[in-house]
């Protein structure tokens, strides 16, 4: 058994090459590094064939009507995303007085398809809030929104 594991390393040995003789240096091709050919498309929003009238902005103004005598009473108007759980400065674009004049004013929406609720809130707690929803109408070149 000892005998057939000799042979079995002598074989594997001398298999791999082994032994010396005389080393060459090996020399190396020169790397060829091609560069690139100039890319004549424009990249990015360069690239970009866009009709000069369209200004990138997907903000828009909101015109609010509240009208007058809607409120008998003092109260307060609150216009905050519709979906926010809270009501608080985070989630709304308008918090203002409110009186039986009316309310006539503009805030910004930062896109299209922003949804927003106002409510208005009573002074006297026994009377329960108002609650109105709007949301942009691409047929209407002005936003007006009239709560009556």
């Amino acid at each position: 058994m000892k005998q057939l594991i000799c042979l079995v390393s002598v074989s594997l040995i001398t298999a791999c090459g082994g032994g010396g003789g005389s080393e060459q240096p090996v020399s190396k091709a020169p790397a060829v590094v091609e560069t690139p050919p100039a890319d004549t498309q424009e990249q990015g929003v360069a690239a970009l064939n866009v009709p000069t009238q369209f200004d990138f902005k997907t903000d828009f103004t909101v015109t609010v009507n509240v009208a007058a005598n809607l409120v008998n009473e003092r109260a307060f108007i609150n216009i905050c995303e519709a979906d926010a759980a809270l009501t608080n400065a985070d989630t709304c674009f308008v918090r203002s007085p409110l009186t039986d004049n009316g309310l006539e004013m503009s805030f910004t929406l930062p896109h299209q398809g922003q949804k927003v609720k106002a409510s208005i809130w009573f002074y006297d707690t026994s009377r329960a809030p108002l609650n109105y929803e709007w949301q942009f109408n691409s047929s209407q070149s002005e936003q007006v929104w009239r709560i009556n």
